[in-house]
């Protein structure tokens, strides 16, 4: 089977620092992961149990009997060395924030198929937090296109920012790929392009196609479009970071949040295959806080608020990262222009828009996105103080506290009740504006079925290609 990604210039196959979906498909199949995310659910793949103690300061970590491609068996030092690697902002810097509660020095090794792993507090929602990523390599591997896995495919030939080849692996502990000999991946970083290239007989699936090259081939039949839920879902953003001027000053958070029409942006970049958001991600997955009145637009009021902060000019970071983003910041230019507010677009290509990591910190207004995960999830890895990806800046005394107490909860009544009040914090003082969410929207050949989604990545062990 035949697939093109959108790639990135940092490309490299390495599970630790990713970043593209080219990357993501490749490693989503050649590795496997001791629990991973499948819409709402948390499955377990390497890991035959995850429990906690009483308190939640420790978990045990169960293997499954399961070996690497080249016939070597998992071990719980591979187990320790992926968690210790993931852990480390120099090796991971988006993934480490995941990790940065395990005390690394500590994880132990009890017996061939047992580890513990000591945390630095109670952390109640740690098999969520491995489930976003926990792939686990030999001990001593970066990836790299040498790269072994134990995934239900191997890669057989790696070339950073162009292709990759994988072929069915007959030993994969979960039943080989049934129909699949195997897959070749493409980098296209061009959405048009992808889909082009299905409509030209060149691939059998696309990873993110336009909305707009949805809807104009809504009655082709030569192609199946593959709209995901919201469940799985993107979840498009603008992100102003509270600790920059001009947003340092909550009247312009809050004039920003007033100006953007959230419907109009919906209707118009995602063309009818959106729902609208309310600034939190997790919408349609349990834990959302649903009671939050959705936030309306209110010109009058978001004038009068720019006007009293002395804001008259902003700079938005963007570029066509996911279908659509580039789109929505030219819509926002218009929106703010009805506030008496002219925005500049400062746009960075697509494959280098994450590639410059400091400049994601630095920015106060940009174009973002999140891969939809349940809301408390989301806070407790990529909010606060300690949030290794905190591009809005959210946190302080009274925050923190309220998400420390939310990750260290293990009962479930008072988890949802204190995900609920970090809902309400942020969507109050937050700068993160999620106005729309897009169910992952892919394209196929006719026939063409069995896909299984994890966070918008494809893996395609039970997928099955009909003539």
């Amino acid at each position: 089977m035949r697939v093109a990604a959108p790639g990135a210039a940092t490309d490299a196959f390495n599970p630790f620092a990713a970043f593209s979906l080219f990357d993501y498909v490749g490693l989503w199949n050649v590795y496997e992961s001791l629990a991973w995310l499948v819409g709402a659910d948390v499955q377990l793949g390497l890991a035959e149990s995850v429990e906690p103690n009483a308190d939640g300061t420790q978990w045990t970590i169960t293997l499954r009997d399961v070996n690497f491609h080249d016939g070597t068996r998992v071990r719980p030092e591979d187990v320790a060395y992926s968690l210790r690697t993931l852990g480390d902002p120099a090796q991971s810097p988006f993934f480490a924030q995941f990790f940065a509660g395990i005390q690394q020095d500590n994880v132990s090794v009890p017996d061939d198929y047992t580890v513990v792993v000591p945390l630095l507090f109670p952390q109640g929602d740690f098999l969520e937090s491995i489930a976003t990523i926990s792939i686990i390599v030999p001990e001593g591997s970066v990836g790299g296109p040498e790269a072994v896995g134990s995934g239900p495919f191997r890669l057989d030939a790696y070339e950073a920012g162009k292709s990759m080849r994988l072929s069915r692996n007959d030993d994969y502990w979960d039943g080989p790929p049934a129909l699949l000999d195997g897959v070749e991946v493409f980098a296209v970083t061009e959405g048009t392009a992808r889909l082009n290239g299905l409509k030209g007989g060149e691939l059998d699936f696309v990873a993110g196609i336009p909305p707009a090259g949805a809807r104009a081939e809504a009655d082709n039949d030569e192609i199946a479009i593959l709209p995901g839920s919201i469940a799985n879902s993107t979840a498009y953003a603008f992100a102003a970071n509270t600790q920059l001027p001009p947003f340092n000053d909550p009247r312009t958070v809050r004039a920003l949040k007033l100006a953007v029409d959230r419907q109009a942006l919906v209707n118009t970049v995602l063309l009818g295959f959106g729902e609208i958001g309310n600034d939190l991600v997790g919408k349609g997955l349990p834990g959302y806080n649903d009671s939050i009145p959705q936030l309306q637009r209110d010109a009058a009021q978001a004038r009068s608020l720019f006007e009293a902060a002395g804001v008259t000019e902003l700079t938005i970071r963007t570029g066509e990262v996911v279908p659509g983003t580039l789109a929505a910041a030219e819509l926002l230019v218009q929106q703010l222009a009805e506030v008496g507010v002219g925005l500049a677009l400062d746009e960075i290509p697509a494959d280098q828009f994450y590639a410059d990591f400091p400049a994601l910190f630095a920015t106060p207004l940009q174009s973002a996105y999140w891969t939809n995960r349940p809301a408390a999830s989301h806070a407790s890895l990529l909010t606060g103080s300690q949030g290794g990806f905190n591009i809005t800046g959210i946190g302080g005394e009274e925050y923190d506290g309220l998400l420390a107490r939310l990750r260290a909860a293990v009962d479930r009544d008072e988890r949802n009740e204190l995900s609920a009040a970090v809902q309400e914090y942020l969507h109050e003082h937050d700068g993160m504006i999620v106005w729309g969410y897009l169910g992952d929207l892919n394209a196929g050949v006719p026939g063409l079925s069995g896909i299984i989604y994890s966070q918008g990545a494809p893996r395609f062990h039970r997928a099955s290609l009909e003539g």
